[in-house]
């Protein structure tokens, strides 16, 4: 039987419907004013906090900056989810802004809802186990880089990031070189043959990884709050804790940022273009092994027709031979006929026998061809030369 997590709901009227249909997937407890919701969170530790649908938009964004300012500490690391009717850019970045860690429509199917929220809980838990496995390493890393500059830090990434073969790996290096400087942050990968979004802990988050799509053209840095937006080519960072007090760790923290951020673009080129190699050497050994398959049968054709050609000049020549008896010749008219029949049948099977191996010369390109791996731009150009030989 699947675990029913235990979330906490607030609204200070009546649950709406979409918030009670959730009583089948998790095992919810509903408050009604903020002081009972302070209540709740610290005598027991929810997963998240959903604040349900209210009269409008504004009154739910008001309830997230009470939970952001209250000094309860049983608040500060439980995930808020906001319930909204209908959301649009403005309202997630405001939202987001505050510190909402998800912001759904309840216009959307309750499938996608719990999809959401599941999203949410199971980020909560790999954070958690996240956290504890980062502790030891942290000390020891810090350690180890009291005395490493910031640009030692970026020039040791952009060094091990030739080593990373997928995205997964780049994305965690870099979450690592970003711990340097105690950012938190959400990443998407753009590139040509695949799409990756991941958090830290190699998971994804919806919202973050919607607003990345939809403000990946807004320049190479969006600011909004004490979050930042950096976008270069098929990469965008955002970062979540910004140091808006320090003016200069400030800009220090952009400035470096954006070289990991420019390394992370060429090492997705570099992958990319080791993926369209791949792909042109699987269309190229495809090529050869039809190009092969063509030509023995081209050969077998070409036997077949040598023996129909030399059976019709044979049969050809004994009915020549069976009619001289008719034509009243003379013995010496009958030789000479005779003679000229051998000679031109003698002919046509020394020619073929000369053109026997015609097409060793193109079993010859095939096998070099597929020694030397060309191009599959060359390798069309090959194919085409082979047509016309042929």
């Amino acid at each position: 039987m699947t675990k029913r997590y235990e979330v906490l709901i607030y609204n200070p009227s009546n649950l709406s419907e979409h918030a009670s249909a959730l009583n089948v997937y998790f095992q919810i407890t509903a408050c009604h004013s903020f002081e009972q919701l302070i209540e709740f969170a610290s005598a027991k530790e929810y997963y998240f906090i959903l604040i349900d649908v209210m009269a409008n938009n504004t009154e739910s964004i008001d309830v997230l900056s009470n939970i952001n300012r209250s000094s309860q500490v049983c608040l500060a690391d439980i995930p808020v989810v906001l319930f909204i009717k209908k959301i649009n850019l403005d309202t997630q970045l405001s939202a987001y802004e505050i510190g909402v860690d998800d912001c759904i429509s309840t216009q959307e199917p309750i499938n996608a809802i719990v999809a959401r929220l599941q999203s949410t809980l199971y980020n909560v838990i790999a954070n958690k186990q996240l956290k504890t496995q980062l502790k030891a390493a942290t000390d020891v890393a810090m350690t180890a880089m009291t005395n490493t500059s910031d640009l030692g830090s970026n020039i040791q990434f952009l060094l091990d990031s030739h080593q990373c073969e997928n995205f997964d790996q780049l994305g965690q290096l870099l979450f690592q070189s970003l711990n340097y400087y105690g950012l938190k942050c959400s990443l998407q990968m753009r590139g040509r043959f695949s799409l990756k979004n991941m958090e830290a802990n190699g998971m994804e988050r919806t919202m973050e990884s919607q607003l990345l799509k939809e403000l990946k053209d807004k320049g190479r840095f969006f600011d909004f709050g004490c979050r930042t937006i950096v976008n270069y080519g098929s990469v965008s960072l955002l970062v979540k804790n910004m140091p808006l007090e320090d003016e200069m760790k400030y800009g220090i923290i952009k400035d470096n940022i954006f070289a990991l951020v420019q390394g992370v673009e060429a090492r997705i080129d570099a992958l990319d273009m080791k993926t369209s190699l791949l792909q042109e050497r699987d269309i190229q050994a495809n090529l050869l092994t039809q190009m092969q398959r063509e030509i023995y049968h081209l050969d077998g054709c070409y036997k077949e027709l040598t023996n129909k050609v030399a059976g019709v000049v044979s049969n050809m020549a004994a009915s020549i031979e069976d009619a001289i008896a008719t034509l009243l010749l003379t013995e010496e008219q009958e030789l000479v006929l005779k003679g000229h029949l051998e000679q031109g049948r003698n002919a046509v099977c020394d020619y073929f026998e000369q053109s026997a191996g015609m097409d060793d010369g193109l079993k010859e390109i095939i096998k070099q061809v597929s020694l030397t791996h060309q191009p599959h731009e060359h390798s069309q150009q090959l194919v085409n030369d082979l047509k016309k030989t042929a």
